[in-house]
């Protein structure tokens, strides 16, 4: 109790509470732009701790990564192009409830189960770190192996209404991921000779051609009737959001439980969380059949594994 009794004098200073406010601001700007993702708000503040203490360097960082994580389901909602990779996972599911007019709901609910996936993760984080620490140290190879397939398997899960499509887009996403230079033995493959695709072709760019790309060209094909999206005021994010977590706590909790596990295995973070999280709601809700038509349970789940993930 002594420590954090400690750890709370530290931060509640006011120049750490500034430090924190301007950080969230800078990780909200930088998750809500498609492309910046809340590895790169932490590259950009690095620079900037270095003139700082450790307690408010390391605020700066928590806080913009966590602001950064929600954020993305900001661009995710309204524009159907995620902020960050993390919210890739429900991006569909969140536009669809926008275009029902419940884009105010899809938010909120995004913003609620962050929260409380973070505060879930942090305690778990504060109260069991040697216990994960030693699960994360006994994955081998093996491992990651079949966490690897599970997440691939994900995809078919998802797109249970065409498992077809659904297998061949996984297949060619893993041959657009082995373009490159071999990990093990360092000979291009794919290629083609590019000087260009010798570093492989990197995921931030891959998400923007797959969503944002495509997003454009919807409205400028249907340019003589453009999609009808409502017309709506984003204003309190919190009405009516009692009841869906009311009826979706248990979603919450394994979400966040979700989150958690795989965010303390090493090289395994919020993306992997989020998807594994929206695919495991879908197969075990007993309304599959209306995940993908603005449907709210996806997004508690998912919201809540992101962000438990960061602890």
């Amino acid at each position: 109790m002594d420590v954090i009794a400690t750890a709370f004098g530290l931060v509640f200073d006011p120049y750490v509470l500034g430090v924190i406010l301007f950080s969230a601001l800078f990780g909200l700007f930088v998750g809500s732009i498609p492309g910046l993702t809340a590895t790169m708000a932490t590259a950009l503040l690095v620079p900037v701790t270095f003139f700082m203490d450790p307690v408010p360097a390391l605020a700066a960082i928590v806080t913009a990564v966590a602001m950064a994580i929600f954020a993305g389901d900001i661009p995710g909602a309204l524009l159907r192009i995620p902020g960050t990779p993390a919210s890739a996972a429900y991006v569909d599911e969140a536009y669809a409830m926008t275009q029902k007019g419940l884009a105010e709901r899809a938010l909120g609910t995004s913003l609620v189960c962050a929260s409380i996936g973070g505060l879930f993760g942090t305690l778990v984080l504060v109260t069991s770190a040697p216990t994960l620490a030693d699960f994360a140290l006994n994955f081998s190879s093996y491992e990651y192996f079949w966490l690897a397939c599970l997440g691939l398997t994900c995809a078919a899960i998802i797109s249970t209404e065409a498992p077809v499509q659904g297998l061949v887009s996984l297949l060619i996403g893993l041959f657009i991921s082995t373009i490159g230079l071999g990990i093990v033995g360092g000979y291009p493959r794919f290629t083609f000779g590019s000087i260009e695709l010798l570093g492989g072709v990197s995921f931030i760019p891959a998400m923007i051609g797959m969503f944002a790309v495509t997003e454009v060209f919807r409205y400028t094909v249907t340019i003589s009737h453009p999609p009808a999206i409502p017309q709506q005021n984003i204003g309190n994010l919190f009405a009516g959001l009692w009841p869906t977590l009311k009826k979706y706590k248990l979603n919450l909790l394994r979400g966040s439980l979700i989150g958690t596990a795989i965010g303390a295995l090493p090289g395994a973070g919020a993306d992997i969380a989020a998807w594994i999280a929206y695919a495991v709601s879908k197969k075990s809700s007993k309304e599959p059949e209306k995940f993908g038509t603005g449907h709210v349970e996806g997004l508690v789940d998912a919201g809540a594994a992101n962000n438990a993930g960061l602890g």
